[in-house]
């Protein structure tokens, strides 16, 4: 699976994974509303709003 893994608006790249799953976390603090990408699907906690989905790059 190929997974971007980049956070927020830093440029997109991404990472060949061993998971079949990519997902995207996003939350707010006092920095903004952060995005975080990456490979597999995460436990999150509350007010951690998670999207996973499996096929390539599926998590921009």
């Amino acid at each position: 699976r190929i997974c971007y893994n980049h956070q927020s608006t830093t440029p997109a790249t991404t990472k060949s994974c061993g998971e079949n799953s990519c997902y995207k976390k996003t939350w707010s603090d006092h920095r903004g509303t952060i995005i975080e990408r990456g490979c597999g699907c995460p436990k999150v906690k509350r007010g951690v709003h998670l999207h996973c989905c499996q096929s390539d790059k599926c998590n921009n």
